[in-house]
């Protein structure tokens, strides 16, 4: 019955109406059942910038979240990373009761010289970094890379345990220390010394680079602690980043999930979306060089293991972040190969897809010049450098990295096939265009 359902479908839309605060950006459309001829209504709800979105029901005022295939209520901390996330911020862009007479950047000033050559002058780039507003308030990010650490639930605990596992062993630990009360950067220092101290073959320095004949590559150990520190919720204040060694592998935690809600575990490593928790300090660990900026890092970990069995694992929930490095003094080797053509085939394999790439990124600039905005070519880029043109991505997957509705990404997709850049495989399965 067609009067039936326009009943149904404006009950729907008034429910949606009056439950729904703000409201939403949603689609609703009958369409008819292949069972019992019924006629069924199709609902679409797209992603919105008024974040948080709440459940009005008489005295009730509820935030929810989706895990696995459930909603529950969202807990204090996930209600303010919506809230953030509705203001367009970030935690560590967020002005404090600090000035800049109060702190000290003097180490990373002098990380600045000698990491990029360039000086570093606060007076003038500490605005435009985010280190501290234009009202002169220091931000959460300039606290947590001033000289004087003073969020101290920035913190690092290091343990190296005796055994496989925590407890194994009666007086389990052979070395712990905590780090905390100073930068990022020294953190940053402290948590690789301790790794390389309680390391049976550690990494050691020759000339300009480091030698890989180590239990852990340092690209790897280095690449970890690095997301730990830029990527970990800060919100958090009752938690810490956590190395955690033993005689077969090393543990190293950070607190925060996967931002969009999923988990690491469940997702192809090749195609995980780049995303940021905390823009300011990952934009300057990526002048720092302690980073790469194109979201490759977890190939970069991956490759480290290329010539053995045992493989990196990569865990997360939505408290915490988990990456597992196994020991290579003790892995197996998929075949008899030294340390040095291990080195050799990592850097070979990383130049040739960098050659790759900007292949693909020069042509795809060239194909998109007067057709895109450009911001809208950055993103494409940002996409290509996830995807390459090896693997397949569909329009939900577009439309997070842009930002947009499914819908407005569907669009977008038609014009990059129109102009050359993206080829459809099938229904829902996008390339990128080699040639």
């Amino acid at each position: 019955d067609l009067r039936l359902l326009n009943r149904k479908l404006v009950k729907v839309s008034e429910l949606i109406s009056v439950r729904i605060s703000p409201m939403v950006n949603y689609t609703i459309e009958p369409f008819p059942s292949t069972s019992d001829g019924k006629s069924c209504l199709d609902l679409s709800v797209f992603s919105g910038p008024h974040y948080p979105y709440y459940y009005v029901h008489e005295q009730t005022r509820e935030c929810y979240v989706r895990r696995g295939d459930r909603s529950e209520p969202a807990t204090t901390l996930e209600l303010n990373t919506l809230i953030l996330k509705g203001m367009n911020q970030t935690y560590d862009a967020l002005p404090t009761p600090y000035k800049i007479d109060d702190i000290s950047f003097t180490l990373l000033g002098a990380t600045f010289k000698q990491e990029t050559g360039e000086s570093f002058n606060f007076s003038q780039e500490a605005i435009s970094l985010g280190l501290i507003t234009p009202n002169g308030e220091v931000t959460n990010a300039g606290l947590l890379l001033c000289d004087q650490g003073v969020l101290r639930h920035s913190r690092v605990v290091c343990t190296h345990w005796k055994g496989k596992e925590k407890g194994e062993i009666d007086g389990d630990a052979l070395d712990d220390q905590e780090f905390f009360g100073t930068s990022l950067i020294m953190l940053l220092n402290n948590a690789e010394a301790f790794i390389r101290n309680n390391s049976k073959n550690p990494w050691t320095v020759q000339g300009m680079r480091r030698e890989e004949k180590s239990d852990y590559p340092f690209r790897a150990v280095r690449e970890v602690l690095v997301n730990a520190l830029i990527h970990r919720d800060y919100q958090n204040m009752g938690a810490e980043v956590h190395v955690d060694m033993y005689d077969d592998r090393m543990e190293i935690s950070s607190p925060g999930g996967m931002m969009n809600g999923s988990r690491i575990q469940d997702l192809d490593l090749r195609m995980v979306p780049s995303m940021r928790r905390n823009e300011i300090i990952s934009d300057i660990f990526g002048r720092l060089h302690y980073m790469d900026r194109r979201g490759s890092g977890i190939r970069r970990i991956i490759n480290s293991y290329t010539y053995y069995k045992n493989k990196p694992i990569f865990y997360s929930n939505e408290y915490f972040f988990l990456v597992s490095l196994p020991n290579r003094g003790i892995a197996s080797k998929i075949k008899d190969a030294t340390e040095e053509t291990q080195l050799t085939g990592e850097e070979t394999q990383l130049t040739v897809e960098n050659v790759h790439l900007e292949v693909l990124m020069t042509s795809i600039r060239q194909k998109c010049r007067n057709k895109f905005r450009t911001g809208t070519v950055d993103k494409f880029i940002k996409l290509l450098i996830i995807y390459e043109d090896k693997y397949p991505f569909n329009r939900q997957i577009v439309a997070t990295q842009f930002e947009i509705s499914e819908n407005a990404a569907s669009r977008l997709l038609k014009k990059a096939i129109d102009c050359g850049i993206v080829r459809k495989e099938k229904r829902g399965v996008y390339y990128f265009r080699v040639s």
